[in-house]
């Protein structure tokens, strides 16, 4: 053979089988995707150079003012929310607002969850006030006012609405700030019993605005009504000027000149570029410069609508920068898609190495039984992957078939054979077997017979399983099981205790379907010890089994085959324990002393005591 017919190819004919590598798919898809983007880019860029700087202002001056609702919304909604779930507590008797321990509590969890809110009160129809509120970003501080001096609030009780509603802004001294409140009233029957509300400070609405504002073009307002300014960067540190009387600075005067020019009349004219539906807009010149006002109403936060906009200077940007932002956002698009294109092709081609990762990921966990074979591919190296990986994977099942599982679980996590070397241990050791399974088995075929067993073993296994034991191996219709080995388990004797338990639960529940199915019902009998044992590996160098010996697992053996002595008559299920295991056992098991028995092969008696009924 020469030296080139040898050399491997791409596309060699004599290695070519219909699949693809995956190195040449991901060179030429990369390739194809930076034609795409670098074209895409140049075409967009030479075709949007006839953009308008005032149209695209107004698109964005849409996108803001929509943002910005949403924003507001999620901002004072919480208020809402707050209020009616602290009223209806009240309503429902969960809550008593006398008990001022509790309920100052429910008000603080109330207060902690949502950070828009800066304060949450009740007041009670004496006019006395209990409020949690928050300074300083985090702390918290509760207290009680009394309101019954102040007219404002005799004439507000008197007159409150039945419905839940905002209250317009108002102004408090003490904090010298002005407060924006969604009020909860709370009835029970026709009598009402006090108000919830949450309160959000105007100072922090302005700080939220001057957030959402920094970083883009134009400024964010908020108007209460046409006149009054409700929320702007300005007010975010204080207003002045600000009183009982006038909790919200008027627009005319207000210290933005331009916001303050909304409304006016002169040099006014209409836009002609088009606007979302509900919004609204307009030009105004101020001076010598020209501005844009877009804005929407919402409306549901108070007696008068809200407006929620912002201005831009109108050669804030300029033609050719417009034109060069329009084409950035082109190519972004162009970008995007190139992206996911290539998202896309990326995770065909990763879909199988995905899958690898994950099914190594189940086997690391010794989740066998929970792995599917992975399927093939088209591309040569992911094939070849698959095909290794549940060649594999089918020797591990078998492997979990015939050793225990836990030693697996040992054996793949630290890999060594010595690592079970025989040693001696503290053991609890459980024995099972059916009583009479003779006499159910012999009018039962060969395989109604193994299916009989095999369900039994279901039973008893999945209930040690279940209780982290260790699956022994399976002599006849009998199970031997241990707990403490090949992990330390200082609470062994009451796994395997709770796991007897279920075993008798889990027969009673099987013999109540074989009744229904006229099949004769099974008794079991269970023998449970504790004690030292020779644990780890027993047999030749060649065939070795993870085990344990010695006259612990003899005690336990005896104390099953004692059931047969002690209660001919069937139980169902018969557990009996030995001295040693009922006295490692807590509260929550209840053994009933049995007494000392001789067992059979050993010299001395031993305390027997029976656990469940």
């Amino acid at each position: 053979m020469s030296a080139k017919s040898e050399m491997p190819g791409w596309f060699s004919p004599a290695r070519w089988n219909g699949q693809l590598s995956i190195t040449v798919t991901l060179a030429t898809a990369i390739s194809l995707l930076v034609l795409v983007s670098v074209g895409s880019v140049l075409g967009v860029g030479m075709w949007i150079a006839s953009k308008n700087t005032l149209a695209l202002m107004s698109a964005n001056a849409n996108q803001s003012t929509a943002s910005m609702i949403d924003r507001i919304e999620r901002h004072l909604l919480p208020a809402e929310d707050q209020a009616r779930f602290i009223a209806e507590r009240i309503e429902s008797g969960e809550f008593n607002p006398e008990n001022r321990t509790t309920f100052g509590r429910l008000l603080t969890g109330s207060l902690a969850g949502v950070p828009q809110i800066e304060s949450i009160s009740f007041l009670d129809p004496r006019l006395k006030s209990l409020y949690v509120a928050r300074y300083e970003g985090s702390r918290i501080e509760i207290g009680e006012i009394d309101h019954s001096d102040d007219p404002r609030y005799h004439e507000y009780l008197a007159s409150i609405p039945e419905e839940p509603h905002w209250v317009p802004p108002y102004w408090i001294k003490r904090h010298e700030g002005t407060y924006f409140s969604r009020v909860h009233p709370v009835w029970r029957g026709d009598r009402l019993v006090g108000a919830t509300a949450a309160t959000a400070s105007i100072r922090e609405l302005s700080a939220f605005v001057r957030k959402i504002s920094e970083g883009g073009p134009g400024t964010q307002f908020i108007l209460y009504g046409h006149d009054h300014v409700l929320a702007h960067p300005l007010m975010a540190n204080g207003y002045p000027d600000i009183s009982i009387e006038n909790p919200l600075p008027r627009l005319a005067g207000f210290l933005d000149p331009v916001l303050a020019a909304m409304w006016q009349q002169e040099g006014r004219f209409d836009l002609v570029t088009p606007l979302a539906q509900g919004t609204n807009g307009h030009r105004v010149r101020v001076g010598e410069q020209e501005y844009v006002f877009v804005f929407r109403r919402l409306h549901g936060f108070g007696p008068k609508h809200l407006i929620v906009g912002i201005w831009y200077h109108v050669e804030d940007v300029s033609t050719e920068l417009s034109r060069m932002i329009v084409a950035l956002l082109v190519s972004v698009g162009a970008l995007v898609l190139s992206i996911i294109a290539a998202l896309i092709l990326g995770r065909r081609i990763a879909r199988p190495i995905v899958r690898f990762s994950a099914a190594t990921g189940q086997v690391r966990d010794l989740n066998i039984n929970e792995i599917g074979d992975l399927p093939g591919s088209v591309f040569r190296e992911l094939d070849q992957q698959a095909k290794s990986f549940n060649a594999m994977l089918r020797a591990l099942r078998w492997f979990e078939l015939y050793i225990p599982w836990k030693v697996v679980e040992r054996l793949v996590k630290h890999g060594e054979i010595e690592d079970a070397a025989s040693a001696e241990r503290e053991v609890t050791v459980m024995f099972t077997d059916i009583t009479g399974f003779s006499s159910v088995a012999e009018n039962l075929s060969a395989p109604d017979v193994a299916a009989l067993v095999n369900r039994h073993f279901e039973i008893v296994a999945g209930c040690i399983e279940a209780e982290d034991g260790t699956v022994d191996k399976f002599i006849g219709d009998s199970v031997m099981a241990f707990w403490g080995a090949p992990e330390a388990q200082p609470d062994a004797a009451e796994r395997a205790c709770r796991a007897a338990l279920s075993i008798a639960d889990g027969v009673r529940t099987e013999n109540v379907r074989r009744r229904a199915a006229g099949e004769v019902p099974l008794d079991i009998r269970i023998g449970i010890h504790s004690g030292n044992a020779t644990v780890g590996n027993i047999g030749a160098p060649g065939r070795i089994n993870y085990t344990i010996i010695g006259d612990t697992v003899n005690i336990g053996q005896r104390l099953e085959q004692l059931v047969r002595t002690l209660y001919p008559a069937g139980n169902e299920a018969t557990i009996l324990v030995s001295g040693t295991t009922a006295s490692e056992l807590g509260p929550d098991f209840c053994p009933t002393p049995v007494g000392r028995y001789p067992l059979k092969g050993r010299s001395g008696e031993v305390d027997v005591f029976k656990l469940g009924g």
